[in-house]
């Protein structure tokens, strides 16, 4: 659905999503590794990974990001119906979809508020 998207709603959906619910490549970015040690790295494709460790410095940015993208939800709708609607293990609405965005972008502000950085057990 990403290409049906307009660019600057896919720019700031990319920002806000990339290690929350959307995995990017790790060598496109070695800060998504999570720094070694106790956290696998994000190399090691034998784990799930879903935002293990995201530091409060990146957790405003995606902040940031969902004010910009929260505005434009409904710019979502028409790809939506046109790529996922109905697919299996994805929200199956567009109102399920939102609700999803909404409540991440809730917390990821929040954290940010508060200062917090995020960690995500897959």
């Amino acid at each position: 659905m990403r290409s049906l998207v307009d660019a600057s709603v896919r720019e700031a959906m990319d920002t806000f999503l990339v290690g929350l619910i959307w995995d990017a490549d790790p060598a496109d970015d070695p800060a998504l590794t999570g720094g070694g040690g106790f956290f696998p790295s994000a190399t090691d494709h034998g784990l799930p990974r879903v935002l293990l460790v995201c530091p409060p410095e990146a957790v405003r940015g995606k902040a940031r990001a969902w004010e910009r993208v929260e505005s434009q939800l409904e710019e979502l709708r028409e790809p939506f119906a046109t790529e996922c609607e109905g697919w299996a293990g994805r929200p199956d609405t567009f109102e399920n979809l939102t609700a999803l965005l909404r409540e991440w972008g809730n917390l990821t502000t929040d954290a940010a508020r508060r200062g917090w950085g995020l960690v995500g057990l897959p």
